[in-house]
C-alpha cells in the first residue's frame, strides 16, 4: 500500500475509533478512577499501552470482567490520556505535564511520553531545571535529563541558592558536585552551597553532611575561608573523619614542599576552573643527542603536550629538579654546575637564583619545609678523582635565598636517588668514589644535621629514581625492581617489571599510580609511560601520552594556569632563543 494511503487509512479509523469512544458505541471494559468511570475498548487500549495489553491478556479478573479500578491516578489525568489516546488531542499543559508524564510512564504510553519530554524541553529553564532534573531520572526522560544538567552545571551558582536545591537527597548532591564539569568560579561556592543544605535540617542532615566532606575540595579553597569558615564549624569539631579532611586540606596549603606527594580525590580541578595539573618534562637531550632547554607540560585535561618558557641556559646532563609548591627549581647540571633556577608558576618564567656552594652534578635535591636541599653529587672541578665524589649537604633558605653547608652523607656518593620524610632525606643507593654501586639507604635529619645508615637496599643500585604515594616510598631501579620502603626503614622488592632496562628516566604519581616516564636504554630513547598501581599491583604501558623524545630530563607535576598552555608542543618544535634570567 503506498505510503500516502497508508496515512490515510490511519486517520481514517482513528477518527472512526474517536467516534466510537465519544458515542460509547461496542466499547468492552469500564475504567473507574476514583468516582468517574471511562467506557473504553480493550483493542485501543491494549495497542497504546503494554500495561493494559499485559492485562488484558493475563487471563485476570479485569480481563473477564471487564471492569478495572485504578488507584493512585487523578480521573483528570487519566481522562487527558483518553483524549490523547482517542482523540489526538494536544493534552499537555504546564499545569499538568509532570503528572502526565508520571502517568503515561505508569500506563507505558510512549508516544503521549516522549510528547510530555518534548514539551518540558521546550519549558525548561534554570529556575525549574531541578525539579525537571528530578522528574527525567524518575519517569526515563533522557532528553530532559541531559538538558536539565546542563543547566545545573552551568547555572549552580544560581541554583545552589534555590529552594528545590535545599530538597534535594544526598545522593543528588554528591552526584553535582562532584561533576568535573560544574562552572564555578571557586571551590568556596560548592560549600557555600553544601553548607546552606546542611543548615536547613542540621540534625536531621548532620550524617549525610559527613558524607559530603568526603566529597569537597577543601584543598583548592582559598586559606583564610579554610581557616575561618571551615575549621571552626561545630560539625568538624564532633566529628574525627570531617577534622582528617580538614587536616589534609591544611596541609597542602601549608606544606608547599610536601605538594607534590598528595594524592587525594579532592585535589582535583574541574573543567572551567582556571588552573591545571600538568605532567612537566624539563630539558635534557632528544634522541640524536642533542641538548635540548625546552619546558615541556602534558595536559591531562586536553590531552596534549604544550610548550611553556622554556629554560635560560642549556644546562646538559644530570641536572636535579624538584618541585615547592608549584614552583620548580633546577640545579647543576653537566654545562653549569652551580647554577640554581627557580621556575614561578604563577607567571611562567624562570629566575635565576643565588649559585650553590658547591657545584655539582649526578646529584640528588628535595625539598624539605621552607628550604632546598642539594645532596652528594659530582663536581668536575676537584682536581682529584678520588674526591671529585661529593658528601656534602647544602641546604637553600627560600625566603632568604642564602646557602648553608648544614652536614654531610656517612658516605660520597653520585647518581643516586633521594625523598623525603617527615624532616629526614633518605638517600638511596648511587656509585661510590671507587665507582663501585652500593645498596646503601642513608639518612639525612635536617633538624640535627646528622647522618646515619638504614638497612640497605635489595640490591646495589645507581640512577634509581623515588616517589612519594599515599605517605608511602617506592624507588625504582633501573632493572625494573619497585622497592617498597616499611616505616622501620626496611626495603623490599614489591614488584619486578618484565623486558625493563633502562635509565635516566622520570618518576612521578598520578590517579594512584606511580608513571615511570622515557627514559633510554642502549642508545634508544623511550617515549612511552609504564604505570604501576601499588595498591592492585598491575602494570600497563599507558596510551597516552606519548612522550616527545627525550632523556636525562627533570620529571614532575604541579598546579598551572590555563593561560599558559596555549603553544602547542607540535607546532612550536624549535624553542626560541631568550636572553638569560634575571635573579630572584
Amino acid at each position: 500500500m503506498p505510503a500516502n494511503w497508508k496515512h490515510d487509512l490511519a486517520v481514517f479509523i482513528h477518527e472512526s475509533f474517536e467516534g466510537m469512544y465519544k458515542d460509547g458505541r461496542h466499547t468492552d471494559v469500564e475504567i473507574i478512577v476514583g468516582d468517574k468511570t471511562f467506557n473504553c475498548h480493550k483493542t485501543v487500549l491494549a495497542a497504546v499501552s503494554p500495561y493494559f495489553d499485559a492485562m488484558f491478556s493475563s487471563g485476570m479478573r479485569e480481563s473477564l470482567d471487564g471492569v478495572v479500578t485504578l488507584h493512585n491516578i487523578d480521573k483528570e489525568i487519566f481522562e487527558r490520556i483518553l483524549d490523547f489516546v482517542y482523540c489526538g488531542e494536544r493534552v499537555v499543559t504546564v499545569e499538568n505535564a509532570q503528572e502526565l508524564i508520571k502517568a503515561a510512564a505508569i500506563f507505558q504510553v510512549r508516544y503521549l511520553h516522549d510528547k510530555c519530554e518534548q514539551f518540558l524541553l521546550e519549558k525548561i529553564c534554570a529556575e525549574n531545571c531541578i525539579g525537571a532534573w528530578k522528574l527525567a531520572k524518575s519517569h526515563d526522560c533522557p532528553q530532559l535529563c541531559l538538558k536539565a544538567w546542563s543547566l545545573i552545571m552551568e547555572h549552580f551558582n544560581d541554583i545552589c541558592r534555590s529552594e528545590d536545591f535545599t530538597w534535594l537527597d544526598v545522593d543528588d548532591i554528591i552526584s553535582i558536585i562532584t561533576d568535573y564539569h560544574l562552572m564555578v568560579a571557586n571551590e568556596e561556592v560548592v560549600c557555600d552551597a553544601v553548607f546552606r543544605w546542611y543548615n536547613v535540617k542540621p540534625q536531621e542532615r548532620k550524617e549525610d553532611t559527613i558524607r559530603l566532606f568526603e566529597h569537597l575540595r577543601l584543598p583548592l579553597l582559598g586559606s583564610e575561608y579554610l581557616l575561618h569558615e571551615i575549621e571552626p564549624m561545630q560539625i568538624v569539631a564532633e566529628s574525627p573523619r570531617c577534622r582528617e579532611i580538614v587536616k589534609e586540606a591544611i596541609s597542602y596549603q601549608m606544606l608547599l614542599a610536601r605538594r607534590p606527594e598528595f594524592n587525594s580525590s579532592r585535589i582535583a580541578f574541574r573543567q572551567f576552573s582556571n588552573l591545571e595539573e600538568v605532567l612537566v618534562i624539563i630539558g635534557g637531550y632528544n634522541a640524536v643527542g642533542d641538548k635540548v632547554s625546552d619546558l615541556l607540560a602534558y595536559s591531562f585535561q586536553q590531552e596534549r603536550w604544550c610548550t611553556l618558557t622554556q629554560l635560560p641556559i642549556v644546562l646538559g646532563r644530570e641536572f636535579a629538579t624538584c618541585a615547592y609548591g608549584n614552583d620548580i627549581f633546577v640545579s647543576g647540571g653537566s654545562q653549569r654546575l652551580d647554577i640554581l633556577l627557580r621556575y614561578r608558576s604563577e607567571n611562567n618564567d624562570w629566575y635565576r637564583c643565588t649559585s650553590l656552594i658547591q657545584g655539582r652534578r649526578r646529584h640528588a635535591m628535595v625539598a624539605v619545609g621552607g628550604s632546598i636541599y642539594v645532596i652528594g653529587g659530582y663536581d668536575d672541578n676537584v682536581k682529584e678523582e678520588l674526591h671529585r665524589t661529593l658528601s656534602s649537604v647544602d641546604e637553600y633558605n627560600i625566603q632568604t635565598r642564602s646557602w648553608s653547608s648544614i652536614g654531610s652523607l656517612q658516605v660520597a656518593v653520585r647518581s643516586m636517588t633521594a625523598a623525603v620524610s617527615k624532616d629526614k632525606i633518605l638517600v638511596f643507593g648511587g656509585i661510590l668514589p671507587d665507582d663501585k654501586e652500593t645498596d646503601a639507604v642513608q639518612c639525612f635529619d635536617t633538624r640535627l644535621g646528622v647522618t646515619c645508615f638504614l638497612s640497605g637496599m635489595p640490591s646495589k643500585c645507581k640512577m634509581a629514581k623515588a616517589v612519594v604515594l599515599e605517605k608511602q616510598l617506592y624507588v625504582v631501579c633501573t632493572d625494573g625492581s619497585i622497592v617498597e620502603m616499611s616505616e622501620d626503614g626496611k626495603c623490599r622488592t614489591i614488584e619486578t617489571l618484565s623486558a625493563f632496562s633502562r635509565r635516566r628516566f622520570g618518576l612521578v604519581h598520578h590517579n594512584g599510580s606511580i608513571l615511570i616516564i622515557g627514559g633510554e636504554s642502549s642508545g634508544v630513547v623511550h617515549q612511552d609511560i609504564v604505570a604501576f598501581s601499588p595498591e592492585q599491583k598491575n602494570v600497563q604501558v599507558l596510551s597516552s601520552p606519548k612522550l616527545p623524545s627525550r632523556a636525562n630530563f627533570g620529571g614532575l607535576k604541579i598546579v598551572i594556569q590555563k593561560k599558559f598552555l596555549t603553544r602547542d608542543h607540535r607546532r612550536d618544535r624549535e624553542p626560541t632563543p631568550r636572553p638569560q634570567a634575571i635573579y630572584n
